[in-house]
């Protein structure tokens, strides 16, 4: 005989939440605030760091406060600017980026990575492509109604969106904080907003800037010499003699290879 089960039929008018409708998780803290917590483990750490220390340089009192927490959570899962492996914390490719960058405009798109990283800022952004976003009472209505955001949760998501955004350089071609636009790394520029009354104007190239071997500045770097510089591992990383001799010998047969010696006059 087969087992009937009580079914609980929804009143009509009750919305039920699927799967597919569940919320989107959204960081406690801003991108600032996160890129200050990578910031300590690189400039004070030297790369890596425990927990206890981190507290400590943050200006916590303990690792079980739940602001250390959650904010060690918004750099590392959501922002992915560090890592973490059991008790120890260290800087991610993304995070070295952003504070030590090869090339500035490597800083500007580990930002842009970094804030899309978050799935609730990536799915606003998608959603409001090309578009005009809602003003602050629209967003804290659409975070709550349409991303499920818990209601008590709402307010400081949208703050923390709207200051993420602006940290990671989405506002930065209107100047305001009425469309997310993807801003274009430019060698040299941060992606702040000109200061009012004034159009930020970018130079074009010289010839000289254009070539590999030469020029002022960082976009004048050949690639090969990039590319060994990126390959370096973190600060404060063990490195053993026998790959640090292989490493300068590949640089300074670069070297010689991009900037030949010039023959002196016959003596």
């Amino acid at each position: 005989m087969t087992e009937l089960k009580a079914v609980r039929i929804p009143k009509p008018g009750t919305a039920t939440k699927t799967a597919t409708q569940a919320g989107l998780n959204a960081p406690y803290f801003d991108l600032d605030s996160s890129i200050k917590v990578a910031d300590a483990i690189y400039n004070k750490g030297g790369g890596t760091a425990s927990s206890d220390q981190l507290a400590a340089w943050l200006g916590y009192k303990s690792t079980r406060s739940g602001t250390f927490i959650t904010r060690m959570s918004a750099a590392n899962k959501h922002f992915g600017l560090i890592e973490q492996s059991g008790d120890q914390f260290k800087l991610s490719e993304r995070g070295r980026n952003v504070l030590a960058p090869v090339m500035p405009e490597d800083s500007v798109t580990a930002k842009i990575e970094a804030f899309l990283s978050v799935a609730l800022f990536a799915k606003v952004f998608e959603d409001h492509r090309g578009k005009q976003l809602p003003p602050e009472v629209g967003l804290k209505n659409l975070f709550k109604n349409s991303y499920y955001i818990l209601p008590d949760r709402v307010d400081q998501a949208v703050r923390v969106f709207l200051a993420s955004a602006e940290q990671a350089g989405f506002f930065s071609t209107t100047g305001d904080r009425t469309k997310l636009i993807r801003p274009g790394p430019v060698a040299g520029k941060t992606t702040s907003a000109p200061a009012e009354g004034k159009k930020e104007e970018v130079a074009p190239p010289t010839e000289k800037q254009r070539t590999s071997g030469g020029g002022d500045g960082p976009s004048s770097i050949h690639p090969s010499i990039i590319g060994l510089l990126r390959d370096l591992p973190p600060p404060g990383t063990p490195w053993s003699l026998q790959k640090k001799k292989t490493f300068l010998a590949v640089f300074t047969a670069a070297i010689d290879w991009i900037y030949p010696t010039e023959e002196g006059p016959p003596t």
